[in-house]
């Protein structure tokens, strides 16, 4: 109970120094709200573009239990069909847009008015992004710049590799800030939001990273039969030109030999006749395949389908100037009643130090 007593005039005891300086509180809170709508005010507007689809990933080529009947028959249903190509979960897509080729890639999409790239566009806007980094680099970075440079005199780079340079590497900074991906795994939703100052570009961006990034999708998922494909068609080319040259070479034999009836000149006819028949077969079978490889590139090309497309923003998502004043003169209150609150006990910690 003594407890209780000495907490609750203890408590008294603060709300008492408070109400005496309540002037104060509220001149500092007035103060910081007065701040408050100024940061609001001159924050840069900001527009966010954003889009949302569902990529469709395709199923298994057989039931299991359909696959499980077929191999007690001895049957090998995926062997006949096919294997199932390998799919990109919605979750590894933040992960390619984080990758550096896509990340050059979206710095040269064409924005604005005037179509210039994307990356001309920042430096234009901020006229030069880079100016920290490079002094950076020509101050504390010198040693290694000099290190790199007789590294380049010596030798060369491969030119599979990619370089990535100061200024690429704060463009992508400034792209991980305003171009954002989130995916919900419950429903498979993937969603693609740009931030800018201006709205028309946010939008633009917004689609070409969409666009991109589906590019990126089907590129992987159609690779192997893409490849096939290739393949096919170059054995089909090849023999295609075999069946001609001995389709013409028949002709011209028997143009050679109209009026001989002999068995040489029959057993020559045979033996080109039969290889005829074994590459127009084999041309005929290439022909099918041919056609098949292409259903399944369309077959293995996935589908996305667009729930909110993109659009241009007519309402700035920031700043939210109504919050920004209300967390102003919050932190105001907050920071008057603990200045309040601690400047007594610390003035008398600090004589005491001073007079000891």
């Amino acid at each position: 109970m003594n407890t209780n007593k000495e907490d609750e005039i203890d408590l008294i005891a603060l709300l008492k120094t408070v109400f005496i300086a309540r002037r104060f509180v509220v001149k500092t809170t007035i103060l910081f709200a007065v701040l408050g709508v100024i940061s609001a005010l001159i924050s840069p507007i900001k527009y966010t573009a954003s889009t949302t689809f569902v990529p469709q990933l395709s199923e298994g080529p057989t039931n299991s239990s359909l696959g499980g009947l077929a191999s007690l028959a001895g049957i090998n249903l995926s062997a006949i069909m096919g294997s199932q190509p390998q799919e990109i979960p919605p979750s590894l897509y933040p992960q390619i847009a984080e990758s550096v080729p896509y990340r050059l890639a979206l710095l040269e999409a064409k924005v604005g008015s005037n179509d210039i790239s994307f990356r001309n566009y920042i430096l234009d806007e901020s006229s030069g992004v880079a100016i920290l980094p490079l002094l950076k680099k020509y101050t504390i970075g010198l040693p290694g710049l000099l290190l790199n440079t007789q590294g380049e005199e010596n030798g060369t780079q491969d030119s599979l590799l990619f370089q990535v340079s100061e200024e690429d590497r704060d463009l992508f900074e400034f792209l991980e800030q305003v171009v954002s991906i989130e995916v919900d795994d419950l429903e498979g939703l993937v969603s693609i939001s740009v931030e800018l100052g201006d709205r028309v570009v946010a939008a633009q961006l917004a689609q070409a990273a969409t666009d991109l990034l589906q590019k990126k999708i089907i590129a992987f998922k159609s690779q192997s039969a893409r490849n096939n494909l290739d393949f096919i068609e170059r054995q089909y080319e090849s023999k295609r030109q075999e069946f001609e040259n001995i389709q013409d070479s028949i002709a011209i034999f028997k143009d050679q030999n109209l009026n001989i009836t002999s068995s040489l000149y029959q057993n020559q006819l045979s033996r080109l006749e039969s290889q005829f028949t074994v590459t127009s077969s084999v041309f005929q079978e290439l022909a099918g395949q041919v056609e098949q490889a292409k259903i399944q590139v369309n077959k293995d090309t996935p589908i996305f389908t667009i729930i909110e497309p993109v659009s241009v923003p007519l309402k700035r998502s920031k700043p939210r100037r109504t919050i920004v004043v209300m967390i102003w003169t919050f932190l105001g209150g907050v920071f008057s009643v603990g200045w309040i609150l601690v400047k007594s006990p610390a003035q008398h910690v600090i004589n005491e130090l001073l007079g000891s």
